[in-house]
Protein backbone atom coordinates (compact mmCIF):
# COMPACT_ATOMS: atom_id res chain seq x y z
CA UNK A 1 0.00 0.00 0.00
CA UNK A 2 1.62 3.26 -0.81
CA UNK A 3 1.82 5.74 2.17
CA UNK A 4 -1.04 8.08 1.91
CA UNK A 5 -2.96 5.18 3.12
CA UNK A 6 -1.66 4.74 6.60
CA UNK A 7 -1.11 8.79 7.01
CA UNK A 8 -4.96 8.96 6.16
CA UNK A 9 -5.51 6.08 8.38
CA UNK A 10 -3.58 7.70 11.18
CA UNK A 11 -5.54 10.79 10.73
CA UNK A 12 -8.90 9.38 10.96
CA UNK A 13 -8.15 7.28 13.83
CA UNK A 14 -7.11 9.98 16.00
CA UNK A 15 -10.06 12.07 14.76
CA UNK A 16 -11.78 9.00 16.48
CA UNK A 17 -10.14 9.79 19.58
CA UNK A 18 -10.70 13.46 19.44
CA UNK A 19 -14.72 12.90 18.96
CA UNK A 20 -14.73 10.33 22.09
CA UNK A 21 -13.14 12.92 24.31
CA UNK A 22 -15.34 15.61 22.77
CA UNK A 23 -18.16 13.41 23.05
CA UNK A 24 -19.23 14.17 19.56
CA UNK A 25 -21.15 11.37 18.16
CA UNK A 26 -21.07 13.43 14.22
CA UNK A 27 -17.45 13.60 14.42
CA UNK A 28 -17.54 9.63 15.44
CA UNK A 29 -19.42 8.77 12.61
CA UNK A 30 -17.76 10.59 9.59
CA UNK A 31 -14.18 9.26 11.20
CA UNK A 32 -15.07 5.69 11.60
CA UNK A 33 -16.78 4.93 7.95
CA UNK A 34 -13.50 5.52 6.46
CA UNK A 35 -11.69 4.37 8.46
CA UNK A 36 -13.61 0.77 8.24
CA UNK A 37 -13.29 1.21 4.64
CA UNK A 38 -9.84 1.36 5.15
CA UNK A 39 -9.34 -1.14 6.97
CA UNK A 40 -11.41 -3.37 4.93
CA UNK A 41 -9.37 -2.42 1.78
CA UNK A 42 -6.10 -3.44 3.86
CA UNK A 43 -6.56 -6.93 3.02
CA UNK A 44 -8.13 -6.92 -0.17
CA UNK A 45 -5.76 -7.36 -3.08
CA UNK A 46 -5.48 -6.17 -6.61
CA UNK A 47 -5.80 -8.50 -9.57
CA UNK A 48 -2.80 -10.59 -9.80
CA UNK A 49 -1.38 -13.71 -11.31
CA UNK A 50 -2.38 -12.56 -15.17
CA UNK A 51 -1.79 -14.39 -18.22
CA UNK A 52 -1.90 -14.00 -22.05
CA UNK A 53 -1.94 -16.40 -24.43
CA UNK A 54 -1.82 -14.35 -27.97
CA UNK A 55 -2.69 -16.08 -31.15
CA UNK A 56 -2.66 -14.97 -34.75
CA UNK A 57 -3.94 -16.18 -37.75
CA UNK A 58 -1.12 -16.02 -40.41
CA UNK A 59 2.57 -15.38 -39.38
CA UNK A 60 3.14 -13.99 -43.31
CA UNK A 61 0.95 -11.98 -45.02
CA UNK A 62 1.05 -8.70 -47.56
CA UNK A 63 0.29 -5.44 -47.51
CA UNK A 64 -3.05 -4.65 -47.03
CA UNK A 65 -4.59 -7.99 -45.64
CA UNK A 66 -6.34 -8.57 -42.73
CA UNK A 67 -4.94 -10.34 -39.52
CA UNK A 68 -6.86 -11.87 -37.02
CA UNK A 69 -5.55 -11.22 -33.37
CA UNK A 70 -6.78 -13.20 -30.40
CA UNK A 71 -5.86 -13.47 -26.77
CA UNK A 72 -7.14 -15.56 -23.99
CA UNK A 73 -6.83 -13.70 -20.86
CA UNK A 74 -6.89 -15.40 -16.96
CA UNK A 75 -6.94 -13.85 -13.58
CA UNK A 76 -6.59 -15.84 -11.08
CA UNK A 77 -6.10 -13.90 -7.70
CA UNK A 78 -7.20 -10.28 -6.22
CA UNK A 79 -10.39 -8.18 -6.59
CA UNK A 80 -10.67 -5.14 -8.95
CA UNK A 81 -11.14 -3.64 -12.64
CA UNK A 82 -8.37 -5.27 -15.27
CA UNK A 83 -7.17 -3.28 -17.63
CA UNK A 84 -5.66 -5.20 -21.17
CA UNK A 85 -4.23 -2.93 -23.78
CA UNK A 86 -2.66 -5.15 -26.37
CA UNK A 87 0.31 -3.38 -28.15
CA UNK A 88 0.73 -3.20 -32.31
CA UNK A 89 2.86 -1.12 -34.02
CA UNK A 90 2.44 1.96 -35.18
CA UNK A 91 1.96 0.75 -39.28
CA UNK A 92 -1.10 -1.06 -38.08
CA UNK A 93 -4.41 -0.04 -38.65
CA UNK A 94 -7.28 -0.98 -36.36
CA UNK A 95 -10.11 -2.15 -38.70
CA UNK A 96 -12.29 -4.42 -36.46
CA UNK A 97 -12.65 -4.67 -32.77
CA UNK A 98 -10.69 -3.38 -30.45
CA UNK A 99 -7.32 -4.25 -28.62
CA UNK A 100 -8.36 -2.28 -25.29
CA UNK A 101 -10.86 -3.98 -23.16
CA UNK A 102 -11.79 -3.68 -19.11
CA UNK A 103 -13.00 -5.98 -16.96
CA UNK A 104 -14.48 -6.76 -13.15
CA UNK A 105 -12.25 -9.14 -11.17
CA UNK A 106 -14.83 -10.70 -8.26
CA UNK A 107 -13.95 -13.41 -5.65
CA UNK A 108 -13.54 -16.32 -8.37
CA UNK A 109 -10.83 -16.54 -11.13
CA UNK A 110 -11.94 -14.38 -14.11
CA UNK A 111 -11.01 -15.86 -18.10
CA UNK A 112 -11.93 -13.73 -20.88
CA UNK A 113 -11.20 -13.48 -24.97
CA UNK A 114 -9.88 -10.63 -26.86
CA UNK A 115 -10.77 -10.34 -30.42
CA UNK A 116 -9.87 -7.99 -33.06
CA UNK A 117 -8.90 -7.35 -36.34
CA UNK A 118 -5.49 -4.97 -38.07
CA UNK A 119 -4.35 -4.29 -41.30
CA UNK A 120 -0.47 -3.55 -42.04
CA UNK A 121 0.00 -0.98 -44.24
CA UNK A 122 4.43 -1.22 -44.52
CA UNK A 123 6.13 -4.31 -45.42
CA UNK A 124 8.60 -5.82 -43.05
CA UNK A 125 9.32 -7.67 -39.83
CA UNK A 126 7.20 -6.78 -36.92
CA UNK A 127 6.78 -8.25 -33.37
CA UNK A 128 3.62 -7.98 -31.62
CA UNK A 129 4.85 -9.84 -28.37
CA UNK A 130 4.19 -7.04 -25.54
CA UNK A 131 0.51 -6.76 -23.96
CA UNK A 132 -0.15 -4.51 -21.33
CA UNK A 133 -2.08 -4.54 -18.08
CA UNK A 134 -2.99 -2.46 -15.64
CA UNK A 135 -5.27 -3.13 -12.33
CA UNK A 136 -6.55 -0.74 -9.62
CA UNK A 137 -7.62 -1.36 -6.13
CA UNK A 138 -11.61 -1.74 -5.78
CA UNK A 139 -10.95 0.64 -2.49
CA UNK A 140 -8.03 2.82 -2.86
CA UNK A 141 -6.26 4.35 -5.20
CA UNK A 142 -3.81 2.06 -5.97
CA UNK A 143 -2.85 0.16 -8.83
CA UNK A 144 -0.39 -2.02 -10.68
CA UNK A 145 1.23 -2.47 -14.16
CA UNK A 146 2.81 -5.03 -15.64
CA UNK A 147 3.55 -6.64 -19.20
CA UNK A 148 3.15 -10.53 -20.73
CA UNK A 149 5.26 -11.30 -23.77
CA UNK A 150 4.28 -13.56 -26.43
CA UNK A 151 6.94 -15.04 -28.54
CA UNK A 152 4.75 -13.61 -31.97
CA UNK A 153 6.03 -12.06 -35.22
CA UNK A 154 4.71 -11.39 -38.45
CA UNK A 155 6.39 -11.06 -41.56
CA UNK A 156 4.68 -8.27 -43.87
CA UNK A 157 5.70 -8.51 -47.36
CA UNK A 158 5.04 -5.52 -50.27
CA UNK A 159 1.74 -6.45 -52.22
CA UNK A 160 2.50 -8.03 -55.98
CA UNK A 161 0.91 -5.40 -58.12
CA UNK A 162 0.24 -7.62 -61.24
CA UNK A 163 1.46 -6.79 -64.68
CA UNK A 164 0.46 -9.34 -66.55
CA UNK A 165 -1.50 -6.91 -68.39
CA UNK A 166 1.31 -5.84 -70.06
CA UNK A 167 2.38 -9.46 -71.82
CA UNK A 168 1.37 -9.75 -74.92
CA UNK A 169 2.17 -6.46 -75.89
CA UNK A 170 3.85 -5.67 -79.73
CA UNK A 171 7.80 -5.34 -79.38
CA UNK A 172 7.39 -1.79 -80.57
CA UNK A 173 6.35 -0.53 -77.00
CA UNK A 174 7.41 2.50 -75.69
CA UNK A 175 7.48 0.59 -72.55
CA UNK A 176 10.83 -1.43 -72.71
CA UNK A 177 9.92 -4.93 -71.69
CA UNK A 178 12.81 -8.09 -71.95
CA UNK A 179 12.70 -7.59 -75.57
CA UNK A 180 14.69 -3.89 -74.59
CA UNK A 181 16.87 -5.70 -72.88
CA UNK A 182 18.98 -8.34 -74.68
CA UNK A 183 22.41 -9.65 -73.98
CA UNK A 184 24.79 -9.03 -76.73
CA UNK A 185 27.18 -11.95 -75.30
CA UNK A 186 25.22 -14.87 -76.02
CA UNK A 187 25.12 -17.01 -79.64
CA UNK A 188 22.62 -15.81 -82.25
CA UNK A 189 19.91 -18.36 -82.92
CA UNK A 190 17.42 -18.55 -86.10
CA UNK A 191 14.42 -16.94 -84.04
CA UNK A 192 13.66 -13.99 -86.12
CA UNK A 193 13.23 -10.73 -84.06
CA UNK A 194 13.05 -7.53 -85.70
CA UNK A 195 14.26 -5.61 -88.85
CA UNK A 196 16.29 -2.63 -88.01
CA UNK A 197 19.47 -0.30 -89.25
CA UNK A 198 23.06 -1.13 -89.90
CA UNK A 199 25.02 -1.08 -87.04
CA UNK A 200 28.66 -0.21 -86.89
CA UNK A 201 29.76 -4.03 -85.65
CA UNK A 202 27.23 -5.80 -87.01
CA UNK A 203 28.41 -8.95 -89.51
CA UNK A 204 27.58 -8.60 -93.43
CA UNK A 205 25.90 -11.40 -93.79
CA UNK A 206 22.75 -10.21 -91.62
CA UNK A 207 22.03 -7.53 -94.10
CA UNK A 208 18.83 -7.79 -95.50
CA UNK A 209 19.28 -6.89 -99.45
CA UNK A 210 16.03 -6.87 -100.55
CA UNK A 211 14.87 -4.36 -97.99
CA UNK A 212 17.97 -2.24 -98.09
CA UNK A 213 17.50 -2.20 -102.28
CA UNK A 214 13.90 -0.88 -101.66
CA UNK A 215 15.38 1.40 -99.01
CA UNK A 216 17.56 2.97 -102.05
CA UNK A 217 14.64 3.45 -104.34
CA UNK A 218 12.82 5.63 -101.45
CA UNK A 219 16.05 7.86 -100.73
CA UNK A 220 17.68 5.74 -97.75
CA UNK A 221 21.22 5.00 -98.22
CA UNK A 222 21.63 3.05 -94.88
CA UNK A 223 21.55 -0.29 -95.02
CA UNK A 224 19.07 -2.66 -93.06
CA UNK A 225 19.85 -6.03 -90.94
CA UNK A 226 18.08 -8.97 -89.68
CA UNK A 227 18.15 -9.30 -86.10
CA UNK A 228 17.63 -12.86 -84.35
CA UNK A 229 16.97 -13.31 -80.43
CA UNK A 230 20.40 -14.48 -79.07
CA UNK A 231 20.60 -17.24 -76.49
CA UNK A 232 21.15 -16.50 -72.46
CA UNK A 233 19.14 -14.53 -70.37
CA UNK A 234 18.26 -10.42 -70.75
CA UNK A 235 19.64 -7.74 -68.11
CA UNK A 236 17.59 -5.89 -66.02
CA UNK A 237 19.00 -3.80 -63.47
CA UNK A 238 16.63 -1.89 -60.48
CA UNK A 239 18.02 1.11 -59.24
CA UNK A 240 15.66 2.11 -55.62
CA UNK A 241 15.80 5.38 -54.09
CA UNK A 242 16.02 5.33 -50.46
CA UNK A 243 16.87 9.10 -49.58
CA UNK A 244 14.48 11.28 -47.04
CA UNK A 245 12.99 12.41 -50.56
CA UNK A 246 10.96 8.73 -50.72
CA UNK A 247 9.49 9.18 -46.74
CA UNK A 248 6.49 11.26 -47.90
CA UNK A 249 3.24 10.89 -47.18
CA UNK A 250 1.18 9.35 -44.61
CA UNK A 251 1.16 6.09 -42.60
CA UNK A 252 -1.15 4.28 -44.56
CA UNK A 253 0.00 5.59 -47.77
CA UNK A 254 3.46 6.72 -48.54
CA UNK A 255 5.69 7.14 -50.77
CA UNK A 256 8.29 4.39 -50.27
CA UNK A 257 6.15 1.51 -49.35
CA UNK A 258 4.76 2.25 -53.09
CA UNK A 259 8.25 1.94 -54.31
CA UNK A 260 9.20 -0.98 -52.43
CA UNK A 261 5.73 -2.69 -54.07
CA UNK A 262 6.84 -1.29 -57.66
CA UNK A 263 10.50 -3.20 -57.13
CA UNK A 264 8.38 -6.35 -56.20
CA UNK A 265 6.14 -6.44 -59.32
CA UNK A 266 8.69 -5.56 -61.95
CA UNK A 267 11.29 -8.53 -60.24
CA UNK A 268 8.48 -10.78 -60.62
CA UNK A 269 7.51 -9.93 -63.90
CA UNK A 270 11.38 -9.76 -65.52
CA UNK A 271 12.46 -13.26 -63.58
CA UNK A 272 9.42 -14.58 -64.56
CA UNK A 273 10.49 -13.66 -68.37
CA UNK A 274 13.97 -15.78 -67.74
CA UNK A 275 15.84 -12.46 -67.07
CA UNK A 276 19.14 -11.96 -65.03
CA UNK A 277 17.62 -9.12 -62.72
CA UNK A 278 19.64 -7.03 -60.08
CA UNK A 279 18.67 -5.04 -57.46
CA UNK A 280 20.68 -1.60 -56.67
CA UNK A 281 19.70 1.42 -54.03
CA UNK A 282 20.98 4.58 -53.73
CA UNK A 283 20.11 7.06 -51.05
CA UNK A 284 20.65 6.55 -47.05
CA UNK A 285 20.29 2.99 -47.07
CA UNK A 286 22.57 0.75 -49.21
CA UNK A 287 20.94 -2.52 -50.26
CA UNK A 288 22.95 -4.82 -53.02
CA UNK A 289 21.25 -8.13 -54.76
CA UNK A 290 23.39 -9.38 -57.16
CA UNK A 291 22.45 -10.37 -60.57
CA UNK A 292 20.41 -13.66 -60.61
CA UNK A 293 17.80 -15.81 -62.07
CA UNK A 294 14.80 -18.06 -60.72
CA UNK A 295 12.67 -17.87 -57.47
CA UNK A 296 15.78 -17.76 -55.61
CA UNK A 297 16.70 -14.67 -56.77
CA UNK A 298 13.21 -13.35 -56.36
CA UNK A 299 13.26 -14.14 -52.35
CA UNK A 300 16.48 -12.53 -52.11
CA UNK A 301 14.92 -9.09 -53.32
CA UNK A 302 12.14 -9.53 -51.14
CA UNK A 303 13.82 -10.69 -48.22
CA UNK A 304 16.31 -6.90 -48.69
CA UNK A 305 12.49 -4.82 -49.74
CA UNK A 306 11.08 -5.94 -46.44
CA UNK A 307 14.48 -4.83 -44.23
CA UNK A 308 14.00 -1.26 -46.15
CA UNK A 309 10.32 -0.62 -43.48
CA UNK A 310 12.15 -3.21 -40.94
CA UNK A 311 10.70 -1.44 -37.44
CA UNK A 312 14.51 -2.89 -36.25
CA UNK A 313 16.41 0.00 -38.58
CA UNK A 314 14.41 2.71 -37.18
CA UNK A 315 15.93 2.73 -33.92
CA UNK A 316 19.02 3.92 -35.18
CA UNK A 317 19.61 7.49 -35.31
CA UNK A 318 23.48 7.86 -36.75
CA UNK A 319 23.01 9.89 -39.66
CA UNK A 320 23.96 7.68 -42.84
CA UNK A 321 25.92 9.42 -46.04
CA UNK A 322 23.60 10.05 -49.03
CA UNK A 323 24.95 8.20 -52.49
CA UNK A 324 23.90 9.53 -55.66
CA UNK A 325 22.57 7.29 -58.72
CA UNK A 326 25.54 8.81 -60.75
CA UNK A 327 28.03 7.49 -58.24
CA UNK A 328 26.40 3.83 -58.15
CA UNK A 329 26.52 3.66 -61.79
CA UNK A 330 29.84 4.48 -62.02
CA UNK A 331 30.96 2.33 -59.54
CA UNK A 332 29.08 -0.38 -61.57
CA UNK A 333 30.28 0.62 -64.73
CA UNK A 334 32.15 -3.12 -65.34
CA UNK A 335 29.37 -5.08 -65.32
CA UNK A 336 27.27 -2.99 -67.99
CA UNK A 337 29.92 -3.56 -70.61
CA UNK A 338 29.29 -6.09 -73.29
CA UNK A 339 25.43 -6.08 -72.38
CA UNK A 340 22.81 -3.47 -73.43
CA UNK A 341 20.49 -3.98 -70.11
CA UNK A 342 17.58 -2.14 -69.37
CA UNK A 343 18.42 0.16 -66.49
CA UNK A 344 14.47 0.43 -64.44
CA UNK A 345 14.95 3.77 -61.63
CA UNK A 346 12.01 3.99 -59.23
CA UNK A 347 12.03 7.53 -57.65
CA UNK A 348 10.35 10.46 -56.81
CA UNK A 349 11.23 13.50 -58.57
CA UNK A 350 11.69 17.17 -57.00
CA UNK A 351 13.81 19.99 -57.32
CA UNK A 352 16.79 18.50 -55.16
CA UNK A 353 17.17 15.63 -57.09
CA UNK A 354 16.82 16.60 -60.85
CA UNK A 355 20.39 17.70 -61.67
CA UNK A 356 21.29 14.16 -60.02
CA UNK A 357 18.83 12.38 -61.81
CA UNK A 358 19.63 14.23 -65.33
CA UNK A 359 24.02 13.49 -64.56
CA UNK A 360 22.67 9.30 -63.70
CA UNK A 361 20.84 9.17 -67.24
CA UNK A 362 23.61 10.83 -69.23
CA UNK A 363 25.75 7.84 -67.93
CA UNK A 364 22.96 5.17 -68.17
CA UNK A 365 22.82 6.22 -71.72
CA UNK A 366 26.37 5.18 -72.55
CA UNK A 367 25.78 1.66 -72.11
CA UNK A 368 21.96 1.66 -73.93
CA UNK A 369 21.71 3.63 -76.63
CA UNK A 370 21.93 1.94 -79.99
CA UNK A 371 21.05 3.15 -83.69
CA UNK A 372 19.74 6.51 -82.65
CA UNK A 373 16.10 5.18 -80.52
CA UNK A 374 15.70 5.53 -76.94
CA UNK A 375 17.88 4.18 -74.65
CA UNK A 376 16.86 1.38 -72.43
CA UNK A 377 16.14 3.45 -69.27
CA UNK A 378 12.69 3.79 -67.73
CA UNK A 379 11.99 6.38 -64.72
CA UNK A 380 9.18 5.48 -62.72
CA UNK A 381 8.48 8.89 -60.84
CA UNK A 382 6.11 8.34 -57.83
CA UNK A 383 3.93 11.29 -57.10
CA UNK A 384 2.74 11.28 -53.77
CA UNK A 385 1.37 15.11 -53.24
CA UNK A 386 -2.12 13.78 -53.29
CA UNK A 387 -1.41 11.25 -50.32
CA UNK A 388 -1.52 14.25 -47.61
CA UNK A 389 -4.68 15.79 -49.23
CA UNK A 390 -7.85 16.68 -46.48
CA UNK A 391 -9.29 19.44 -48.21
CA UNK A 392 -9.98 20.97 -51.43
CA UNK A 393 -7.79 23.85 -51.57
CA UNK A 394 -4.63 21.36 -50.89
CA UNK A 395 -5.75 19.11 -53.96
CA UNK A 396 -5.69 22.42 -55.96
CA UNK A 397 -1.90 23.05 -54.46
CA UNK A 398 -0.86 19.63 -55.27
CA UNK A 399 -2.09 19.95 -58.92
CA UNK A 400 0.05 23.17 -58.90
CA UNK A 401 2.91 21.54 -57.73
CA UNK A 402 2.51 18.39 -60.10
CA UNK A 403 2.56 20.61 -62.99
CA UNK A 404 5.45 22.79 -61.76
CA UNK A 405 7.42 18.78 -61.75
CA UNK A 406 6.18 18.31 -64.95
CA UNK A 407 8.16 21.78 -66.67
CA UNK A 408 11.00 21.11 -63.88
CA UNK A 409 11.63 17.32 -65.80
CA UNK A 410 10.76 18.35 -69.53
CA UNK A 411 14.50 17.97 -70.40
CA UNK A 412 14.77 14.52 -68.23
CA UNK A 413 11.25 13.04 -70.02
CA UNK A 414 13.20 13.57 -73.33
CA UNK A 415 16.23 11.63 -72.85
CA UNK A 416 14.37 8.39 -71.09
CA UNK A 417 11.33 6.99 -70.73
CA UNK A 418 9.45 8.51 -68.54
CA UNK A 419 6.50 6.75 -66.20
CA UNK A 420 4.40 9.19 -64.33
CA UNK A 421 2.42 7.15 -60.98
CA UNK A 422 0.31 8.57 -59.20
CA UNK A 423 -1.03 5.36 -56.95
CA UNK A 424 -3.61 7.79 -55.64
CA UNK A 425 -5.23 7.76 -58.66
CA UNK A 426 -4.07 4.82 -60.92
CA UNK A 427 -2.37 1.18 -60.93
CA UNK A 428 1.12 0.68 -61.95
CA UNK A 429 -0.35 -1.34 -64.43
CA UNK A 430 -2.37 1.40 -65.92
CA UNK A 431 0.42 4.24 -65.44
CA UNK A 432 2.63 1.51 -67.48
CA UNK A 433 0.12 0.99 -70.34
CA UNK A 434 -0.59 4.88 -70.97
CA UNK A 435 2.84 4.95 -72.30
CA UNK A 436 2.19 2.10 -75.00
CA UNK A 437 2.47 3.49 -78.76
CA UNK A 438 1.58 1.70 -81.52
CA UNK A 439 4.83 0.10 -83.81
CA UNK A 440 5.07 2.05 -87.52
Amino acid sequence: MPGYIFKLGAIFLGLILAAFLLANNILIAVSIIPLCLMAAGYFVEVPKEIRVKKTISKNRARVGELLSISLDVSVESGIGPVIICDVINGSFELVEGSNFHVVWKGFSPKTFKINYKVRCNASGTYSLEETKWRTKHPVCNYSENGVCHNNISVQIVPRLLELHKIRGLAAKSRVPMPQGALSTLGMTTHEFKEVRLYYPGDPFKSINWKVTSRNLFRGKVYPVVNEFEREGKKSVYIFLDTSPTMNFGTKSRNVIEYSIEAVNAFADYYLAQNCIVSLISFGSKKIVVPAGSGKMQYHRILRELMRIRDNTDDRKTVKKKVTSLAEIIYSNREHFVGVRPLFIVITRFCGSNSEALKKAVEDMSKYTVRNGNLPSIMMVNIIGYEMRIKKDIEKQAANLIESFMNIMSKELRNRCIWIDWNPARESLTSALLKQVVTAR
